[in-house]
């Protein structure tokens, strides 16, 4: 990847206040966006990685209610929350924030006069479930009844699981709230939308400059709907939890949650770093945009809020909405009912090491299609990926040079430069060329692709200690040639660090310490420095120690039973 400093801004999913995450978040938003974000840093790019929890909606304000607890308490105490599992995780956000603010407030606001004023917001008159005794308004998710097919008494408001047919909500029989199964009643309402028909042709523009960027699956979601014509969309509620439309006639209702949420990455950046920054991410053309999320999500920030963007003629589009299939946990879906899955709380008092987790999620993620956690490929990618190839030459190289030259080679490449065979060389052209094609598959948000050539990497380094073997060489006094073999061996172990310390931040710190380099192997612009050999005949390796632990039958137990959810 051609060396240039850009302005890039990361965003990760706003995840759903009302429940804790588990994996399948962690792989389809916050993992990818953390490792792309790293590796930019890295490589010396201006970057800025943000999040936070979506706060509104209806889901949220029961939650808080069945707990008892005043809504500002329990967002406060579930963004807090979030926060711990982000940080045990090593997710590097900037600011990590919500949308439960005054300036999210204050933005939205602006941003939907913006969408009035350029005429893109009319009003229309619509039937609404609706609960009186909680007194909301009822998606159809939160309603349930009797179906009007088959006479099931527990189908939901669109759809029935017993007989499979679909219908209107106003076709279901006996509904009742989801929340307090009381009975729900249909009213006429006055809402206003959002003129998505009017955007379809500068939406449609946006999405083909986007065929070779997009992942297929994303760029096929966002051509349906632009296939099956876009229609005026809902973004008002009547609940008593969001923020006030700043309209005459509308001050009892509040923004829907589809609508608020998307917005909170642009009053996110600007928490962050006031105006200045805003018009520096958001509304400057050199700067990239990068949106991770899950599959559920991609309608969202390919088709709507892109529509929000262009309404509001003030946003810059994304540059790629990299979005996720989904994780499956042994063969199923997660769920905490079913006590399916790892979610992440548990993992706030277990002693898994987090940088194995971050690397067997990685090499799982669910790019192109879904994939399935499995704790049998977690044990099987920890010992033979990172003890068996990645650890391995790390250990088997610096105990050699720790043993046998008191850490201290006291050679550089000016006195090995003439004396190179084949497998020098070939060694040599695998250190000056293997970090520019992890750096390009990393730019390219091939993750998985990245992984296995970050694996590929360390394989060619045992290859050559096998081929070379240097304790033979040790053994027959043939030092000169032994030193030589280690010293590529030491430079290729410092790129092994700079070019996994995206994916692995903890581990790589310590290889760095063990290697006996100052500083970290993520440091601004440090990518650069994988690619050369230049460690001096001065330099003096650290003390070598095991990095990762290889894992049995009986830690895998230990792991179920603590992670199991309770």
């Amino acid at each position: 990847m051609e060396k240039k400093r850009k302005k890039i801004l990361v965003t990760s999913a706003l995840l759903y206040i009302n429940g804790l995450p588990h994996l399948g978040h962690l792989v389809g938003c916050w993992l990818p966006g953390d490792i792309f974000a790293r590796f930019h840093r890295t490589y010396g790019n201006d970057v800025k990685y943000i999040s936070g929890t979506d706060d509104h909606g209806t889901a949220s304000y029961i939650s808080a209610k069945n707990l008892n607890m005043d809504i500002n308490d329990y967002i406060k105490m579930m963004n807090t929350k979030m926060k711990q599992i982000a940080e045990k995780l090593s997710i590097s956000f900037d600011i990590f924030s919500g949308t439960n603010t005054k300036t999210h407030k204050e933005v939205t606001c602006d941003v939907f006069n913006d969408l009035n004023k350029n005429g893109y917001i009319s009003e229309k008159e619509s039937k609404m479930c609706y609960c009186e005794n909680d007194k909301i308004a009822l998606a159809d998710r939160f309603v349930y009844g009797t179906c009007p097919y088959c006479g099931y008494d527990k189908a939901y408001g669109d759809q029935c699981d017993n007989c499979g047919k679909t219908y209107d909500l106003e076709e279901l029989k006996d509904p009742k709230c989801a929340f307090c199964h009381q009975n729900a009643v249909f009213k006429n309402t006055k809402h206003l939308y959002i003129r998505l028909d009017k955007l379809q042709n500068e939406l449609k523009k946006w999405i083909d400059t986007k065929k070779d960027v997009f992942r297929p699956h994303v760029y096929n979601m966002a051509y349906k709907w632009i296939n099956e014509g876009l229609q005026p969309r809902c973004i008002t509620r009547d609940i008593p939890w969001g923020i006030k439309v700043p309209l005459e006639g509308y001050e009892d209702k509040v923004f829907y949650v589809w609508f608020d949420a998307p917005i909170g990455y642009i009053s996110i950046t600007k928490e962050l770093g006031g105006e200045e920054m805003v018009k520096d991410r958001w509304q400057n053309k050199d700067c990239e945009i990068y949106n991770f999320i899950g599959k559920d999500n991609i309608d969202f920030h390919a088709v709507f809020f892109p529509c929000i963007e262009l309404g509001s003629k003030k946003y810059q589009l994304a540059e790629n909405v990299v979005g996720f299939n989904f994780l499956n946990f042994e063969g199923q879906k997660f769920s905490k009912s079913n006590k399916v899955g790892i979610f992440c709380e548990s993992l706030l008092n277990s002693d898994i090491d987090i940088d194995t987790l971050r690397a067997y999620l990685l090499s799982i993620f669910p790019e192109n299609k879904d994939s399935d956690f499995s704790y049998e490929g977690f044990k099987l990618n920890t010992n033979a990926e990172l003890v068996g190839k990645y650890g391995n030459f790390f250990n088997r190289t610096l105990n050699m040079i720790n043993k046998n030259f008191a850490g201290e080679l006291q050679i550089d490449f000016e006195n090995i430069k003439n004396t190179l065979d084949e497998n020098d060389k070939e060694m040599i052209d695998a250190i000056e060329n293997c970090p520019n094609e992890i750096a390009n598959l990393f730019s390219k948000t091939e993750f998985r692709a990245a992984y296995k050539e970050i694996m590929r990497f360390a394989s060619i380094g045992n290859t050559y200690l096998e081929k070379t073997a240097p304790w033979s060489l040790i053994k027959n006094g043939d030092l000169e040639n032994a030193k030589k073999v280690l010293y590529l061996c030491l430079n290729m172990a410092k790129a092994l660090a700079i070019v996994a310390s995206p994916i692995m931040p903890t581990k790589t710190k310590e290889i760095w310490e063990q290697l006996g380099f100052s500083g970290s192997p993520d440091a601004q612009d440090n990518w650069q420095e994988a690619s050369k050999i230049n460690i001096s005949k001065t330099h003096k390796i650290g003390t070598p120690k095991p990095l990762f632990m290889r894992l049995d039958d009986e830690i895998i137990e230990r792991y179920k039973n603590e992670l199991r959810p309770q």
